[in-house]
């Protein structure tokens, strides 16, 4: 890692203008390589890169940091498997006295329901719905909640896993201002959640999402925050000890097919690409159009 400071007068001794932060390269992220079919992966990949990416939000979560944009797209691999969390622009320092966070952030596609339904006193759960969602993308090879509005990737979820109850998330209604919209009415009744085909469904290699991965994505996709698995004990998942045995990153056959993939690099013309991008939403509640990622608002809080 390196600093440069654009150029400027030391006799005036003047504060740079701009300051940029330059990092390693890394050939691939994750949204490329399940982007590309060229990419050969096996179930080492999607284990150890799930089993790295848990190590470093639980890192992360230990010293109070929470993400707020975890997606596939940030989620950074070296030729060595070496997995990397990128894009720090929405994270902040937090603690549980904090009452008044901002709302929108996390890109549409692995924002949890609490958000969706106005929650602005939230916890680093919020990074472990999103996790679960790039979990399950990594089998799929791509997006399992693909909503392209707040109101319909809401009601996605709604579809996939039933809508929340009171048994559930007893104090749904206290933290999430917008839940009354959605709450079921006397003559309403209730879908079962329907996740575990949606899991199962749709998938190149069927055989690798066995019962242990099911249970380990359900428990990250929990509607209450406070039953959501963390970090750890997603990491401690019977799915990390079945077979195939749990491979560290320096022995991860790494030659994929392709010398680099990157989002950026996938045809621009691909429908879950401009989907992916038409569903980022802006910090003042409007919906963006494609923007440069040195184009994101950092949000106040």
């Amino acid at each position: 890692m390196d600093v440069c400071e654009q150029r400027y007068d030391t006799e005036q001794n003047e504060i740079p203008k701009s300051v940029f932060l330059v990092f390693e390269y890394h050939e691939f992220d994750l949204t490329g390589i399940l982007g590309t079919r060229e990419v050969r992966l096996t179930q080492d990949h999607i284990k150890s890169w799930a089993m790295q990416l848990l190590q470093g939000v639980h890192y992360m979560h230990v010293n109070k940091i929470i993400h707020r944009d975890l997606k596939a797209s940030n989620i950074l691999i070296g030729r060595n498997g070496e997995l990397k969390i990128a894009d720090w622009g929405l994270a902040r320092s937090w603690n549980k006295n904090m009452k008044k966070l901002t709302n929108p952030v996390i890109t549409l596609w692995y924002r949890p329901p609490e958000l969706l339904l106005g929650c602005k006193k939230y916890s680093p759960k919020i990074d472990m719905w999103s996790v679960g969602c790039i979990i399950a993308e990594m089998f799929r090879r791509t997006g399992l909640l693909t909503g392209c509005t707040d109101e319909n990737q809401i009601g996605l979820i709604f579809k996939t896993l039933g809508r929340p109850n009171l048994s559930e998330w007893p104090d749904i209604s206290q933290v999430c201002p917008l839940w009354r919209k959605y709450e079921l009415k006397s003559n309403e009744q209730n879908h079962n959640s329907s996740l575990r085909c949606a899991l199962k469904s749709n998938l190149p290699n069927p055989s690798w999402m066995t019962e242990n991965a099911i249970c380990l994505i359900q428990k990250l996709l929990t509607y209450n925050p406070e039953k959501r698995w963390s970090a750890k004990q997603a990491s401690l998942a019977d799915y990390f000890f079945e077979s195939p045995v749990l491979k560290p990153a320096n022995e991860l056959y790494m030659k994929l097919g392709v010398n680099n993939a990157h989002e950026w690099t996938l045809p621009k013309n691909q429908n879950v690409r401009q989907r992916r991008m038409n569903g980022q939403k802006m910090h003042d509640g409007s919906t963006s159009k494609p923007v440069p990622p040195t184009g994101k608002p950092i949000p106040k809080n």
